[in-house]
């Protein structure tokens, strides 16, 4: 009895902590060239959403700065319940200070350098929060 208290009261306090989420990358170096796999696993006892669009930073002189994308994501909300996962390719360019979104020009691959991808995902009963994950971007 005890132990079925207990139990219960870790799958409650785990449940009232959420959202429980991992995010990966398939690996952690690419080339330029290369288009990651970004994983968002819910590992907790409530489903998740979130939307296609993600951020990336690069890390300039001991500080995490916004890489400029140009990228535009579709609407869609995505819904993953709970122990299961869902997938996404990421691009790594960057949008030049002379260009503006939407324009058709080719956007060039990321520099070499040490990168985060940031993914916004919404669960209960926190509501949204930020995951990341780094990676490094070799020449």
């Amino acid at each position: 009895m005890k132990k079925a208290l207990l139990v219960s009261a870790i799958i409650l306090l785990w449940g009232l902590t959420g959202p429980h989420v991992i995010v990966s990358l398939d690996k952690t170096t690419y080339a330029h060239w290369e288009r990651p796999e970004l994983t968002v696993r819910n590992i907790g006892l409530m489903p998740i959403t979130f939307g296609q669009g993600y951020l990336i930073y690069r890390w300039e002189n001991g500080s995490w700065v916004k890489v400029r994308q140009g990228l535009v994501f579709t609407l869609p909300i995505y819904t993953v319940l709970p122990f299961s996962s869902w997938k996404q390719k990421i691009r790594l360019v960057y949008l030049p200070t002379n260009q503006s979104i939407g324009d058709p020009r080719y956007y060039p691959p990321l520099p070499p350098g040490r990168y985060r991808v940031v993914k916004e995902v919404c669960g209960w009963p926190r509501g949204c929060q930020n995951f990341s994950v780094e990676f490094e971007v070799t020449g």
